[in-house]
């Protein structure tokens, strides 16, 4: 499209055409605000004119050029767009062309004594021309600009006058209207704008709250099932004139249904294969994913090929390791190392990966879940588990536990176990206590449990970290005094002395604790919902910790007639002299009565190291 005047020429010009001349008046400040200016390009192109002159041609150049001396910031967008790759070299660019004798006193008058004029009354004026009778080729040529732009703007203009008030008093931006545009309905743009909360009136809030019942043309499930495909089955397709590659299916259901035909299709060949279950799910973001287990891998024999290459490589990053640790970090060969070691161990990993199979017992209950991937093509995610799976897993090993408890022989009375198991219980908390890094270990693999290993986190952690009652209270009485006790107490009124009054200044204190401190405060926090205290004589959750730990129970208990021998039998305790001291002093206590042999066997143990099985360390 040309227009002619007497002396210019309105012309689209190719941005890389384009140069900025030293004729433009405008020397300070050229650099403010371009960032938003070029933001602006990129939703709507340019929306007036620049004013060129054309250069003599030099020697090396190919084409013409031509010198920009009105709309130098419009130059420098366009040039930041062109550098972040979001527009091509040959960018269309609306320029007037004026003879270079007139250039300086063009460049004057657009750069003096004008203010720009507001976007908001100009689309207000194309509407107006619009409504008077004129065609948008006639507007876009009148305003120096394309056909395009007067399109926008017009579509801005159908926004509700209430959110152009806001955009002109500054309480509103260029994209919130452009968000408003999608709908011509001003109603339903108010409403929406009315259900938004505040922290939601973003352009993207406002967008969903429209579109809620559309998809974008850019969305996986879209891009999966296509526009030709869509609309072949009768859907209908809105074309978004801020981007021209947008496009919005106006019927979010059909797109679904015919998603999910074309999933249904990859799940039929699964189910075929003799998966226990297959799932179609055309949205399986991170949060659904997250409701799934996966099925655990064990280890497998190594052929002697997979030992010897295995054992290669083993060696080599030792090798790399050693030149790592002597060489100079500042030494380009320590980079080289460092990428051979990370190159080395990543082919181990993969090594002893393929060296693992699935647990038979999970995989026969897992499944898999047909989704559209990110890409926007199918995704299949094989040996997952549903919730319902892990729990009926986790109950047949919880059954065969208990049978093989059942199955052995029972030592102690349930009420004797249960106490003792208490006494075990809280001197690991006192030594977790002292351990601050131990309790942050024990936090951390409760976590981990809870994030990766489906109803695992009941089985395997002794840990309570939603800090419900463990089952010490009912034991108070027998506990209070013991050194376990005394050591808790002694670090609980230490950490209430130094805590805030007020509850509410809590965070701001805790984010001022010296690093020790506050591993001290949390390792008390952890310690004191340990709880493994039980009816039943047999492994624990605490047995794993409790070495981790280095419980040693020698520091913390004793039996005494109290808290051990009178609640075991005569012949009992008559085992536990001969095993703690001798077969003789045994004897010589053996006819005694019930009580005076339980005293008898506290002052014959009184110098040895004798623990009960239960409170021994756990091999």
């Amino acid at each position: 499209m040309t227009t002619e005047t007497q002396s210019t020429q309105f012309r689209m010009i190719p941005f890389r055409q384009l140069v900025l001349s030293p004729l433009n008046v405008r020397k300070t400040a050229a650099e403010e605000g371009i960032d938003e200016l070029a933001e602006l390009i990129a939703a709507e192109g340019v929306l007036q004119n620049l004013s060129t002159y054309q250069c003599a041609r030099g020697e090396s150049d190919e084409e013409m050029r031509f010198g920009v001396v009105a709309g130098g910031r419009r130059w420098r967008a366009l040039r930041r767009l062109l550098d972040l790759g979001r527009i091509k070299p040959d960018y269309p660019v609306p320029c007037l062309i004026v003879r270079e004798e007139r250039a300086v006193q063009i460049s004057l008058s657009e750069n003096s004594g004008r203010e720009a004029m507001h976007p908001a009354d100009e689309f207000e004026a194309f509407r107006q021309l619009i409504d008077a009778g004129q065609g948008i080729e006639d507007v876009a040529a009148r305003f120096g600009v394309t056909p395009l732009v007067v399109q926008r703007r017009l579509k801005l203009a159908n926004v509700s006058p209430k959110f152009i008030t806001l955009y002109r008093e500054g309480e509103m931006t260029l994209e919130h209207l452009m968000a408003f545009a999608v709908t011509r309905d001003q109603e339903r743009q108010e409403q929406a704008w009315k259900g938004l909360k505040t922290y939601e009136r973003t352009p993207d809030g406002i967008r969903q709250a429209l579109t809620q019942h559309e998809v974008s043309a850019r969305a996986c499930i879209a891009r999966y099932v296509g526009i030709k495909a869509y609309e072949k089955a009768g859907g209908t397709v809105r074309r978004d004139l801020f981007d021209e590659e947008e496009g919005t299916m106006l019927d979010a259901d059909l797109v679904r249904r015919l998603a999910s035909g074309k999933l249904e299709r990859h799940a039929r060949r699964l189910k075929a294969e003799g998966l226990a279950w297959v799932e179609v799910r055309p949205e399986f973001d991170y949060a659904n994913r997250a409701a799934y287990g996966r099925v655990r891998t064990t280890p497998r024999a190594r052929s002697g090929d997979e030992q010897r290459q295995l054992d290669t490589l083993r060696a080599t990053r030792e090798q790399i390791q050693a030149g790592v640790e002597a060489a100079d970090a500042e030494d380009e060969a320590y980079d080289a190392l460092v990428g051979q070691l990370e190159d080395v161990e990543s082919q181990i990993a993969a090594r002893e990966e393929q060296c693992t199979v699935p647990d038979p017992e999970q995989q026969a209950l897992a499944g898999a879940v047909v989704s559209i991937g990110r890409n926007g093509k199918v995704c299949i995610e094989r040996d997952l588990l549903r919730p319902q799976d892990a729990e009926r897993f986790e109950r047949a090993q919880q059954e065969a536990r208990r049978a093989a408890l059942s199955e052995a022989p029972r030592l102690h009375p349930a009420r004797l176990v249960e106490r003792l198991t208490a006494q075990r219980t809280i001197a690991l908390q006192a030594e977790l206590v002292q351990q601050p890094m131990t309790a942050v270990i024990a936090l951390t693999h409760r976590l981990v449990l809870a994030t990766f290993y489906a109803g695992a986190i009941s089985r395997e952690s002794a840990i309570r970290i939603d800090v419900r009652s463990t089952g010490l209270p009912a034991h108070a009485a027998e506990l209070e005094g013991t050194a376990a006790q005394e050591t808790l107490d002694a670090h609980r009124k230490r950490h209430e002395e130094a805590l805030p009054s007020d509850p509410e200044d809590l965070l701001t204190w805790l984010t001022a604790l010296p690093g020790g401190d506050l591993l001290a405060l949390q390792a008390y926090c952890v310690a004191v919902t340990v709880d493994g205290v039980q009816t039943r004589e047999g492994a624990c959750a605490t047995d794993a910790l409790a070495r981790v730990a280095k419980l040693d129970m020698h520091r913390w208990w004793r039996p005494t007639a109290e808290n051990y021998f009178r609640s075991i039998s005569k012949s009992q305790i008559l085992a536990v002299i001969t095993e703690a001291v001798s077969a003789s002093a045994a004897a010589s206590v053996a006819k005694l009565k019930k009580d005076a042999l339980a005293l008898a066997a506290e002052r014959e143990l009184a110098g040895t190291s004798w623990l009960p099985t239960l409170m021994r360390d756990s091999e």
